[in-house]
């Protein structure tokens, strides 16, 4: 697929119209993400809020911890009558990848994690929940889907109005809350649901969602989900990380965002404080993320957007360490925001207990996750062969599935504690291009997953310490890249490109580099994601770019 960039920036021309009482007014529009969830009352808050310290009283007594939970997703995908894998019937490789996003970043090992290492937060950490989302296997009847969490539903055969119509956030709202939503949706109590269709560009979305409500609240509070309304929507090119997606929302970050929404989340920003002339008194409820008043790149309301660098804002707040863009909860493009917080787990623990369409789903997982095994497992593209590579492996099955894993070449590679782990560390004997495959097998059939990876010589590497150091642009790139550094004194440095499979497209070694700028060309190469790593042989540095001509 072509990421033609001029069209993404003429699409994405996008807006924060969230109609709620703190919210942007819909003809005021920001450039960038935009999320049109609106804040409950403060009945809500009232009502969560206790909740929350309820579960952080009940953790230190004891007479709770945190849950690990499976949550079963049903995706419906809105078209007007296109193939499958035509834009918006997106296709089922498509949603598994956002799935495969949301397990990851729901359990501290999403994309870019690592450079969280690089600044003040790193104390902080990213919060690793233990929920894990799963394709649903079965319909309402019981029927086995054949898409496994796919519906696919004809707006046209539903006689209802194209979702692309509609050209301002509360028309389309409104005919999703009033028309789509009730007209598609699976029990709430059983089916996280997902609506995913087009939406008109005037619309200034990119997705939202609804809060979880308590049995006494549902509604009586706006904007808390009910039995027509619960879940969350997301347009059909930033769902996922393949196939119709667009940069810079290609890494399917805005269903993470909404889903923390619909897990209790409040924007980061805390959805009060104005870049122009408001203050630091708005709040998320959450004690270990920063109060900011955001701005970064037309940011209003607490929230960034863009590409910020670290620390953004220091001390603008009281925190010395400045704005937490990197928060999934602020509005920065995909690939800078990557973590959750302790705190924020906590919130979204309470809503899993205590939400009137959430306190069910785990038992519904029992059923609905069960079936023939998807294979699947996640892990970087680039990793260390000194120190192992461990995937993550959220494959579900019942029975629950054994395991095979190989690695080709396999000559010198092994595994701890066996390749018939679930989850074995495999080590590899040097440097090079490998990939991966995993069987999962059980009695109803078998599937299987393979991934490339690359591996690198990282023995007494400081992983991504030279970001002070070394710069480069422009990104996303038409194909000349300029990559500057500025060093105190000179040092050689091996520049490497990887395309998405981990094959080298560029390598380079520079000697003497000190305050200089480097020309790198991609032209020949084609569109899509590439991984940068540079190294002077003590410390390195991975960045991801975008090649888009």
């Amino acid at each position: 697929m072509k990421l033609n960039f001029k069209l993404i920036l003429a699409a994405l021309t996008l807006s924060l119209a969230v109609n709620s009482q703190n919210a942007l007014p819909e003809n005021v529009t920001v450039n960038k993400r935009g999320c049109g969830t609106s804040v409950p009352g403060p009945e809500w808050d009232t009502w969560f809020n206790k909740k929350v310290q309820e579960f952080r009283d009940n953790k230190t007594s004891g007479k709770t911890q945190n849950i690990s939970i499976i949550i079963p997703v049903i995706v419906h995908v809105i078209h007007g009558g296109s193939a499958v894998n035509v834009f918006p019937n997106i296709s089922a490789a498509q949603i598994r990848s956002q799935i495969n996003v949301l397990n990851k970043d729901f359990n501290g090992i999403g994309q870019n994690v690592t450079q969280l290492a690089n600044t003040g937060f790193a104390a902080v950490g990213a919060a690793t929940t233990n929920i894990t989302f799963c394709l649903a296997q079965y319909d309402p009847s019981g029927n086995p889907l054949a898409e496994p969490g796919i519906d696919r539903v004809n707006f046209n055969t539903m006689g209802w109005t194209n979702p692309n119509v509609p050209t301002t956030s509360s028309a389309f709202q409104s005919l999703m809350d009033n028309t789509i939503k009730p007209g598609s949706i699976w029990d709430p109590t059983v089916y996280f649901n997902i609506w995913v269709s087009d939406v008109n560009s005037n619309a200034q979305l990119l997705g939202y969602a609804t809060f979880p409500g308590g049995s006494n609240l549902s509604g009586i509070v706006s904007n808390v989900g009910n039995a027509n309304t619960d879940g969350i929507w997301v347009w059909a090119r930033s769902f996922g990380n393949t196939g119709s997606v667009q940069a810079p929302y290609n890494l399917g970050r805005t269903a993470t965002h909404e889903t923390g929404h619909w897990l209790g989340l409040r924007h980061i920003g805390g959805d009060g404080n104005n870049n122009a002339s408001g203050d630091c008194s708005a709040t998320d409820y959450c004690n270990d993320t920063p109060s900011q008043k955001g701005g970064y790149s037309g940011g209003a309301y607490g929230q960034n957007f863009g590409a910020p660098s670290y620390p953004l804002h220091a001390n603008i707040c009281s925190s010395a360490f400045g704005d937490m863009f990197m928060n999934f909860m602020d509005y920065t493009d995909d690939a800078y925001n990557y973590m959750f917080t302790p705190d924020q787990n906590e919130r979204m623990q309470t809503a899993l207990l205590n939400g009137y369409f959430r306190n069910q789903l785990s038992a519904s997982a029992a059923t609905l996750c069960a079936g023939m095994p998807f294979a699947d497992f996640i892990t970087d593209s680039i990793g260390c062969f000194n120190s192992g590579i461990a995937p993550f492996n959220p494959t579900e099955g019942t029975p629950t599935p054994t395991f095979s894993w190989s690695v080709k070449p396999s000559t010198g590679v092994t595994y701890v504690p066996a390749s018939t782990d679930a989850n074995p560390t495999i080590n590899f004997p040097g440097i090079g291009a490998y990939t991966i495959t995993m069987v999962a097998t059980n009695t109803t059939g078998v599937s299987s997953h393979t991934m490339a990876v690359r591996l690198e010589d990282c023995t007494g590497l400081k992983e991504n310490s030279l970001s002070a150091r070394l710069s480069f642009a422009p990104n996303p790139t038409s194909g000349q890249l300029s990559l500057t550094t500025n060093f105190d004194s000179a040092k050689d440095l091996l520049v490497v490109i990887y395309n998405s499979l981990g094959q080298v497209v560029y390598s380079k070694q520079y000697n003497s580099a000190g305050v200089s700028k480097i020309s790198i060309d991609l032209s020949a190469h084609p569109d899509g994601v590439y991984n940068l790593s540079v190294s002077n042989g003590k410390e390195r540095i991975v960045k991801h770019i975008i090649l888009d001509k």
